[in-house]
């Protein structure tokens, strides 16, 4: 489990499919183990140290008592491969099986050629039952490394919101003011200066919008800088990094979930937020929105240009029956995300890696 106040989407979604698990009748046992950093990046030696503790605290946790499987939630990347190889090794040889569910894979940026990580990965595979990702574009980031591809089984994440829904804006008229919003990690690859130029051009082009940005990281006075050189500074809002809770509210009073990203993702849950609540979407056809969404059912699929962005969020705004029929596929979609859906079909792979191991 993640620790409750770190960052990112694994907090979001595990805590309510641990309960889910919980209510199949399922014997589980919740301990931190992806702890995230804040503002300020850990030292590599308390990292060291961290991971050290936590793979003893499971050693000890396993030897002590009966489970059929652990569930480690991790990426893959070269900092977490290293971070498992020493954990399962230190958990020792009489263990539980072991399946390792991917937020969001580094496989491409990790050599295979590379002697060290050829060896860790190879250790890894050997001991691992089950592997638990996200879409086939990230499946075929893993073959390179000579991992057995029987063991990939497609996840999805529990999404759901702490609010009771939205209001259904979705019939707003193109000269009503639409709420544009952007929630992420503020880095350069999530396309938020990208979103800010896009803004500003759709206001040009006649958009009545504004927007909220969600969320911190390096590049924010960046892009606090490029909204005052914009002259925009009345239409876009900075609210800082805010509870998941608050997340929902800002959603709840949105109309277009904008999320350019080129970064490598996993499962965005903000994305996936927007869509349970009936936002319109312009996103780039990256991993899960390649995946699960179609374009112009549950999204406008654009390229990572502000033109082109701008040309999305045009479209969706003048366009309020697209918009509505947007708003109604990604609801019906979010359904599918509960937290009963989403332990269930769990359940039925941790019985097959079981079984099968």
């Amino acid at each position: 489990m993640p620790a409750p106040d770190s960052w990112g989407g694994p907090a979001a979604c595990e805590p309510p499919f641990v309960d889910a698990l919980k209510g199949l009748g399922v014997e589980t046992a919740a301990e931190t183990y992806v702890y995230g950093d804040k503002d300020t990046a850990t030292t590599i030696f308390s990292r060291f140290i961290r991971v050290i503790k936590t793979a003893l605290r499971f050693r000890k946790i396993v030897s002590a008592e009966r489970f059929d499987l652990v569930h480690l939630n991790t990426a893959f990347d070269k900092n977490t491969v290293l971070r498992d190889s020493i954990s399962i090794f230190l958990m020792g040889r009489k263990r539980p099986k072991i399946f390792l569910k991917i937020h969001g894979s580094g496989a491409n940026f990790v050599d295979p050629r590379s002697i060290f990580y050829r060896s860790l990965i190879r250790y890894l595979d050997k001991r691992v039952a089950g592997y638990g990702i996200f879409t086939h574009e990230e499946r075929e980031t893993f073959l390179p490394h000579g991992i057995d591809a029987r063991k990939f089984h497609f996840v999805k994440n529990v999404i759901q919101l702490e609010t009771s829904g939205r209001v259904d804006n979705s019939a707003k008229e193109a000269t009503d003011r639409l709420n544009l919003i952007f929630v992420s990690r503020f880095i350069k690859t999530k396309g938020l200066l990208e979103t800010i130029k896009a803004v500003k051009i759709a206001r040009d082009n006649g958009a009545n919008v504004s927007l909220v940005c969600v969320g911190d990281g390096p590049i924010r006075h960046k892009a606090e800088s490029l909204v005052k050189e914009l002259g925009i500074t009345e239409d876009v809002l900075f609210t800082g990094y805010i509870s998941e809770g608050d997340v929902d509210e800002q959603l709840a009073r949105s109309d277009i979930f904008v999320f350019p990203t080129r970064h490598n993702e996993g499962f965005p849950i903000a994305m996936f937020k927007a869509a349970i609540s009936g936002l319109g979407i312009v996103t780039t056809r990256v991993r899960a929105a390649a995946e699960y969404f179609e374009d112009r059912v549950n999204c406008l699929f654009c390229s990572s240009k502000p033109d082109d962005i701008a040309d999305k969020i045009v479209e969706l705004v003048n366009d309020k029956d697209l918009r509505m029929r947007m708003s109604e596929s990604n609801r019906k979609f979010g359904a599918e995300l509960s937290p009963d859906n989403i332990a269930s079909e769990y359940l039925e792979i941790y019985k097959k890696v079981i079984s099968e191991s």
